[in-house]
């Protein structure tokens, strides 16, 4: 039975746009497309946040805005109610406030886990205590717990989440490790638009060359792509642009910058294999991991947290020791001499793709998520 919606879509826009911003506007498709009244409040850092002064005030709010409410407040006068709202994220600028005004009005809340901020430290969880200070707020341990202290008072208002969305086994089992109760996550992974899929006869004529699209930071493993490409004759295509933008001048390495995902999954239809080389744990499995299982795209991604959890090494991908330039290099090499056996890698990640990330699958998860709490408030 079909039950017609009016979902409203809560998030918070970085800087820089990336994959959160995307999941956002392909469920805003989805669930349009399906027939439900889908209307998004969305602020945006580069639209609030202009001078060292809007810093400053950001963070003196950062638990808890009232000038969220204040905006809420102003929208519902003048609009009708939800009958559900999906926060996606909600810092620096909407922050814990939201729960509270929607709970005060009885509207059953979703939340998205995109990222483990709610965990602390601050930007991510990492593989190991060397990389831990990598979650400090910029680089100052005084502001990092300044910031964390901010944060905590408010933590509480969590509760008002009626149902929280993981994006895989892994983060659910941290966030449970956390306080937050098993039977209020449910796991639902991103997913990618029902289009073109690639053919499998497209595949086996591809070059020997790779891709890789993430910041271009030492978080990211930026660093190890580097050295594990020292004496490679391949060509390597990196998209993204950071701090080791210029630390390069490797003449295999071809830098692309910043680009729209439709111009990245171009060139990664015509490589051989995609390069994840992350040494921060994931909230969920990277958009452009899901691209190449979908397209027969080869992954070689690093060993840690829902790239482990997602991936298993040789059946649908493979996977290299976090922050190990060796390492990564040997499984490079391992790829190019076992090419019949990668063929039968990438077609495990078809199947992988087609069983969990597809549109059918994450709607059926998702509309069964917003029909119960709707019908139990």
């Amino acid at each position: 039975m079909f039950i017609y919606m009016r979902i409203c879509q809560l998030h918070n826009e970085y800087f820089f746009k990336g994959g959160e911003d995307k999941v956002v506007e392909a469920e805003k498709k989805l669930l349009t497309k399906k027939g439900h009244k889908v209307f998004q409040l969305i602020r945006k850092n580069i639209d609030e946040i202009k001078s060292i002064k809007d810093e400053f005030k950001t963070l003196n709010n950062l638990s808890y805005s009232k000038k969220s409410l204040h905006i809420l407040d102003e929208y519902f006068s003048k609009n009708e109610l939800p009958d559900i709202v999906h926060v996606h994220n909600i810092f620096p600028l909407w922050t814990y406030s939201v729960f509270d005004y929607f709970k005060s009005n009885k509207i059953p809340i979703v939340m998205t886990l995109h990222n483990f901020r709610l965990l602390w430290k601050n930007v991510g969880l990492f593989s190991n205590k060397e990389n831990s200070r990598y979650g400090l707020f910029k680089n100052s341990h005084l502001k990092t717990f300044i910031l964390q202290k901010i944060i905590n008072k408010k933590k509480k208002l969590l509760l008002n989440v009626d149902k929280f969305i993981a994006l895989n086994e892994f983060a659910k089992k941290k966030f449970i490790s956390v306080g937050i109760p098993s039977d209020k996550i449910v796991i639902k992974q991103n997913f990618l638009e029902n289009d073109e899929v690639d053919s499998d006869k497209k595949k086996t004529n591809r070059k020997i060359n790779f891709i890789s699209s993430s910041r271009l930071s030492d978080e990211k493993g930026a660093n190890v792509l580097f050295e594990a490409w020292e004496n490679l004759e391949y060509e390597l295509i990196l998209f993204g642009d950071g701090p080791l933008l210029n630390k390069c001048d490797n003449k295999n390495i071809k830098f692309f910058g910043n680009q729209e995902f439709g111009i990245i999954k171009n060139y990664m239809h015509e490589s051989y294999a995609l390069i994840l080389a992350s040494k921060m744990y994931e909230g969920g499995l990277p958009l452009s991991i899901i691209e190449a299982f979908k397209n027969n795209t080869l992954v070689i991604a690093s060993n840690l947290g829902s790239m482990k959890s997602e991936i298993k090494d040789e059946i649908n991908g493979l996977l290299f020791n976090p922050g190990d330039s060796k390492s990564l290099k040997e499984r490079i090499k391992w790829a190019v001499k076992n090419k019949d056996l990668c063929k039968k890698i990438v077609k495990n990640a078809k199947y992988e793709f087609l069983s969990k990330y597809t549109e059918d699958e994450n709607y059926n998860i998702i509309i069964n998520i917003y029909e119960k709490l709707i019908l139990n408030k």
